[in-house]
């Protein structure tokens, strides 16, 4: 095989504006078609799949029935993440998932087992790690350029949050730690994912200790204007330091075509496509799902209890 028989379940900005790029450019993905909410039907289903050229399945059940088609791209909003993906993976499906994972740390860790008893790929969709930038600093990293790690500082909009924690996992390895505030304003949470955060609306702020002893810190606030960096970033090492003031763009920009933020999806829907073309572990897994929604848990109980908290549970990977 030389492509990757694709079906999408979620006809918005996700898989129209973000994920499309890669299904129009890539040779190792051949799509198949798209599905929506059975009510989307005529609205949203049938004009996406006309804009490719591809099939409109009028269910997802419908869609996961078709033989031909091996992977499933879950381009949904996260309350939408579980369901759909445990249909796919119980239909022998590859899955590429957006983040955040699922809304519940239990639904995350019964895909990864699924996926493991099916004998099938799942990754999740952290396109952040794709950005030039992140990966440029990621090869000064793994190349011994900065020595010994001493602190990383993520800042930026309250949106790229969650992104932040799995950004500093990918750089730095694993947390041993987490102590973190956050206000609410009053207002609620804009995405209130279970018993987890996911982004404040006014501020939030965690401190992540790494096995090293190195220490990273995320601040963020939803307030920040749309004009803003979305993201910076600092990386102190005992031999040298860098520093990327605007490593994504800002809010108004990241959905246009030659964007940053655009360019890395045909990355990550390729790296998926030769995950299961060559029988490869995904460079992004269902575990790196599940410790990215252990640590917003850990910021979650470390705000609540007004103390440090060790995250993650055991996961055979």
């Amino acid at each position: 095989m030389s492509s990757i028989k694709l079906g999408v379940v979620g006809c918005g900005f996700a898989s129209g504006e973000l994920h499309g790029s890669g299904y129009k450019s890539l040779e190792e993905i051949d799509l198949i078609g798209f599905t929506d909410r059975e009510r989307n039907y005529e609205k949203k289903t049938v004009p996406m799949a006309e804009r490719y050229g591809v099939n409109a399945y009028y269910t997802i059940d419908e869609l996961l029935e078709d033989d031909s088609i091996e992977a499933i791209d879950v381009c949904v909003m996260e309350p939408g993440h579980y369901e759909i993906a445990k249909k796919s993976l119980l239909a022998g499906k590859h899955v590429l998932c957006e983040k955040a994972f699922t809304d519940d740390l239990g639904k995350a860790r019964e895909l990864v087992q699924i996926a493991q008893e099916k004998d099938v790929k799942l990754m999740v969709c952290y396109n952040y790690r794709y950005m030039g930038t992140v990966m440029e600093l990621k090869q000064r990293i793994d190349a011994g350029e900065f020595g010994e790690m001493t602190f990383v500082n993520i800042c930026g909009h309250g949106y790229t949050f969650h992104h932040s924690i799995d950004l500093l996992r990918h750089l730095c390895g694993e947390v041993t730690s987490v102590s973190a505030q956050f206000t609410i304003d009053g207002k609620p949470f804009q995405y209130p994912l279970g018993d987890w955060v996911y982004t404040a609306p006014y501020a939030k702020a965690a401190i992540f200790r790494f096995e090293n002893g190195a220490l990273g810190t995320i601040t963020g606030s939803d307030k920040l204007a749309n004009d803003f960096p979305l993201m910076s970033l600092t990386y102190a090492g005992t031999d040298a330091q860098a520093a990327y003031p605007d490593l994504v763009g800002d809010m108004d920009h990241i959905a246009d075509p030659g964007s940053l933020f655009n360019k890395t999806f045909p990355l990550i829907l390729k790296d998926f496509a030769d995950a299961v073309l060559n029988d490869t572990t995904p460079p992004i897994t269902g575990v790196d799902g599940v410790r990215a929604l252990e640590l917003e848990d850990a910021i979650l109980k470390s705000n609540n209890h007004g103390t440090a908290v060790k995250p993650y549970l055991i996961i055979n990977e």
